[in-house]
């Protein structure tokens, strides 16, 4: 059953799509349009399966939960009155406790 969910994009998510974006576009334009591309996919794959992640309580306050994308990368995200809220892209080497 398809879930109607708005796709709500944070400002700190935007800003690190676009951080990850400029790094990889520095090397290969491709790969970083490639990349953006991959994460918009899983968005939408999370609009339609919102409980795929898993549960995240203790990285932020609220009900987040994470999705890895891309073997180094994460998606944080959270659904509240049928709005999907991305909070945090980042890559798996960033220390996200000091974030």
């Amino acid at each position: 059953m398809p879930h109607n969910l708005k796709l709500i994009i944070t400002r700190p998510a935007y800003n690190d799509m676009q951080q990850i974006f400029d790094f990889i576009a520095q090397d290969n334009i491709t790969a970083a349009l490639d990349l953006l591309e991959t994460f918009e996919r899983q968005f939408e794959n999370i609009m339609l399966f919102p409980n795929c992640g898993f549960k995240s309580k203790k990285y932020f306050k609220r009900y987040v939960r994470v999705c890895v994308v891309a073997k180094h990368y994460q998606i944080f995200y959270y659904v509240k009155d049928n709005q999907l809220y991305i909070q945090r892209v980042l890559t798996g080497y960033q220390d996200i406790f000091n974030i």
